[in-house]
């Protein structure tokens, strides 16, 4: 039976698509910004790794400005969900 509704909940396509999608519908720049921000800073990640380098230090702004975009669009949702009640 749970294997049954997960499978009915989890729809791939609806996942992604609410990663750059805001809730109105619209597209969201801050969410595609800070995904393509997650994405260059593992991509930096890991190529630090294979070439045994030190990861560069502006990688820690990246994560920290991408995490932020992310973060803003979040904590913006929170906050219109209680102006609309």
């Amino acid at each position: 039976m749970n294997n049954q509704l997960m499978e009915e909940t989890y729809d791939p396509k609806k996942c992604l698509k609410s990663i750059f999608f805001a809730r109105s519908g619209g597209f969201s720049s801050k969410r595609v910004c800070g995904v393509f921000g997650f994405f260059v800073s593992l991509g930096l990640v890991i190529a630090a790794f294979i070439f045994d380098k030190e990861v560069p230090e502006f990688a820690d702004m990246i994560i920290i400005t991408s995490s932020s975009l992310i973060g803003v669009d979040a904590f913006r949702g929170i906050f219109s969900k209680n102006i609309s009640n």
